[in-house]
């Protein structure tokens, strides 16, 4: 059994995917984010560390009943009424599987977007296959070029379909496509999905499993995938559209067996159990925003008022009290290095390139005067020349009355 502890670096704006380290079709996925694949992709928002946790476990389950009424088709007495346990919006069509062929018929010759029940697709239209059924009867449906919904079950017809939070369940089908191979150009394209009451009354949907597009061997096809609920909830609607909505030309399919139960891992074994600390940075390199005014004055330009908050450097330790837009340097011969921390509006932090004092940009060329006629005003820099009062991006004032 696996258990590893992996230390990780994720940068703020970047991607990074964490794996389960095993992997198979025979294996279930638990996240402690709620996740239930083999890998998940993590995006750094929020700098900090954060852990996760991925238990892999063989997929040797019990399952409960079926929560299905008729997910097998063979509650079937009268086929001059609609079967019950399920709806369509599709028409449906009394045909008695037992009885006469189909098309032989004249009231249904031509007849599309309708769906019955069969024990043989040849005896339904003489264009099928001659597809039996995976088990009893078996769903038919003739062209479905149309939206909506070929099959679906609901909680009012099935009394038993009902979700717990954090239930695992398993839902699986049989699909075959019905149609003789020539007239096969356009194959069903089958998407299941479950829909669900939130607690605040309003109804979600999510896909349960992948899109089966049907092959040309009309042959049953099983597809199953494993589901956990969300909320607790009595009100379900689980069924199938046809994506593929060309009209003729064999778009018919079958369903059989179709399966919704819930899962226990009693009888399943851990196979890994591995933990991923991962720490996220601001990666971001140093940035160019810091300049040279006056000889003896760094300051931050600010002009799009991206930062709220400043703290200077002189050689990586923090000046006490240099806290403005501006430092006004208390050490001219001595070379130091210096830079600055500022935060953003956002709450991200960003640092300046450190540099040499000399080596910091001129702001703009600057009036003749020396460091014992700058002035700070309510929090500003100004320096006051023989003519006129400068602020630190240059503008001219005539008083410092504002």
């Amino acid at each position: 059994m696996s258990l590893l502890l992996n230390i990780l670096t994720l940068c703020l704006d970047s991607t990074l995917s964490l794996c389960s380290p095993v992997s198979g079709d025979t294996l279930l996925y638990n996240w402690n984010t709620g996740a239930q694949t083999a890998c998940i992709n993590l995006t750094g928002t929020t700098v900090g560390e954060a852990t996760y946790i991925c238990e892999a476990r063989t997929k040797t389950f019990l399952t409960t009943d079926n929560l299905m009424a008729n997910g097998d088709f063979e509650n079937y007495s009268n086929y001059h009424q609609q079967p019950t346990g399920y709806t369509s919006d599709y028409e449906y069509l009394p045909f008695d599987p037992y009885g006469s062929d189909l098309y032989d018929d004249p009231q249904y010759q031509g007849k599309s977007g309708v769906y019955l029940l069969s024990n043989n697709a040849k005896h339904t239209w003489r264009d099928y296959a001659n597809v039996g059924p995976h088990s009893g009867n078996f769903f038919a449906m003739f062209d479905a070029a149309q939206s909506g919904y070929a099959w679906k079950a609901c909680t009012p017809e099935n009394p038993g379909l009902q979700i717990m939070e954090g239930g695992l369940y398993v839902f699986s089908y049989w699909a075959a496509d019905l149609n003789e191979a020539f007239q096969r150009n356009h194959p069903a394209e089958l998407q299941f999905s479950i829909r669900y009451k939130m607690p605040d009354g309003t109804m979600k949907k999510e896909f349960l499993g992948e899109v089966l597009k049907l092959g040309k061997d009309n042959q049953w096809h099983y597809s199953h995938t494993f589901w956990t609920s969300p909320v607790t909830s009595d009100s379900i609607e689980i069924g199938v559209e046809d994506l593929n909505t060309f009209y003729g030309a064999g778009n018919d399919f079958g369903l059989d067996d179709i399966i919704f139960q819930m899962v226990t891992l009693e009888g399943s074994r851990e196979v890994s159990k591995d933990t991923f600390v991962v720490t996220t940075e601001d990666c971001t390199p140093c940035q160019d925003f810091v300049y040279r005014k006056w000889n003896d004055v760094l300051f931050i330009d600010n002009t799009g008022e991206q930062f709220v908050s400043y703290q200077w450097y002189a050689d990586s330790v923090a000046i006490i009290g240099a806290t403005r837009q501006f430092y006004q340097l208390t050490d001219t011969v001595t070379p130091h290095f210096y830079h600055a921390e500022v935060v953003r509006t956002d709450g991200r932090v960003r640092t300046s390139c450190a540099l040499l004092f000399d080596q910091f940009k001129p702001s703009a060329a600057r009036p003749t005067a020396t460091s014992n006629q700058i002035v700070i005003h309510q929090g500003h820099l100004y320096i006051k020349t023989e003519d006129a009062i400068y602020d630190i991006l240059g503008n001219k004032h005539n008083s410092l009355s504002r």
